[in-house]
């Protein structure tokens, strides 16, 4: 299979990104996880770069622009020979003061803007962000953090009915220290599809993935919402792990998109140990019953092989798949390769398709 790195940390690796601000010491460590928007063979990548500056690792999500020719994918390239760079989102706020990443952006049918949502770091909680691309092309964010509720109090909710596994893998995860943290959702995304006149949005409340329902993703800042969610988390589940590579947990690996047989849900599957090892594999879900999984492959699509797919910012065998692009009868999967750079890898659309059985 064609695996290729497309951008690294090495290149211009103590030049910040313009207009991030830097009192001194910046090393870029890393550049990965790409939210990528598709026009044609024109292509968008909103990829997460990881640097050091005085205080330790932070991270900020930038913007380069490529394009499909000839069966490779080719960055845009400025006058010093390195891709071009836009910085789109940077640390701050009331829960990124440590960092955004994992950005993710797609669309639903029959509506013009593009949804996004962006994770936030303060150095102890993840809180997901909604951003949404207005007609100037800017994005606009509305104090969206989700979901927005305590951990604690998630606890005191779930469990009445079969929630009894979340339980155990929250406590399990945190360790005593519940009071500290918000209920995390990481890897979301927008289902391309409405459901009964309603905007679905992929979660991943661990250990597994789940799918909520709103008239307007602004709901998703209510307490009220999350609250009513957790008292009954299993109706919610929408993928469970199944296989041994998928035995820690699961989460989104880009946004899912629409075939004619159904949806293709990408997602990552992960052990933990004795190494992290994160792997990549397809399900097909029902266009208006999401949790009706029509297929799902046995085995992952793909795994680390090469060197560079191991051990970068954090130690452990890493392809982590976040957006794609289908073109000219390939799917090209983009994906933070060893936690260190943006890769990709093609194949041909009949053999995602055999995967999954169709």
């Amino acid at each position: 299979m064609f695996k290729k790195i497309l951008l690294k940390p090495e290149d211009k690796e103590y030049e910040p990104p313009l207009n991030l601000p830097v009192k001194t010491h910046f090393q870029r460590m890393g550049i990965l996880n790409p939210a990528v928007v598709q026009n044609g063979a024109k292509l968008d990548l909103y990829s997460r770069l990881i640097y050091r500056d005085p205080v330790g690792l932070n991270s900020c999500i930038v913007k380069n622009q490529g394009r499909i020719e000839d069966g490779e994918i080719r960055m845009e390239k400025g006058r010093n020979g390195f891709p071009l760079e836009k910085l789109v989102f940077k640390s701050g706020g009331p829960y990124g003061q440590r960092g955004v990443e994992d950005f993710k952006a797609s669309y639903v049918q029959g509506e013009a803007p593009l949804h996004g949502f962006l994770v936030n770091y303060d150095g102890l909680n993840a809180r997901t962000e909604y951003v949404r691309n207005n007609k100037l092309g800017s994005w606009e964010e509305f104090g969206v953090w989700f979901p927005n509720i305590a951990l604690s109090k998630a606890m005191s909710f779930v469990g009445e009915q079969g929630g009894g596994r979340y339980k155990k893998r929250w406590e399990k995860e945190y360790s005593g220290n519940l009071g500290k943290y918000f209920l995390g959702t990481k890897d979301c995304a927008m289902f391309p599809l409405k459901v009964n006149g309603k905007k679905g949005i992929i979660i991943r409340i661990l250990p597994d993935m789940q799918i909520v329902y709103v008239d307007d993703p602004i709901e998703l800042a209510r307490k009220e919402f999350w609250e009513e969610t957790v008292k009954d988390l299993e109706s919610k589940v929408l993928l469970e792990r199944e296989q041994d590579w998928e035995k820690s947990h699961m989460g989104l690996a880009g946004p899912p998109f629409e075939i004619d047989e159904g949806v293709v849900i990408p997602y990552h599957g992960v052990v933990m140990k004795p190494e992290r090892n994160y792997r990549f594999g397809l399900a097909l879900v029902d266009k208006t019953s999401p949790q009706k999984v029509l297929a799902r492959t046995k085995e992952p699509i793909i795994e680390a092989t090469e060197p560079w797919e191991k051990n970068g910012v954090v130690s452990g065998k890493v392809v982590f798949p976040t957006g794609h692009a289908i073109y000219g009868g390939q799917v090209y999967w983009f994906y933070g390769a060893g936690d260190k750079y943006v890769a990709y890898y093609k194949m041909e659309e009949k053999n995602m398709r055999k995967s999954l059985g169709l």
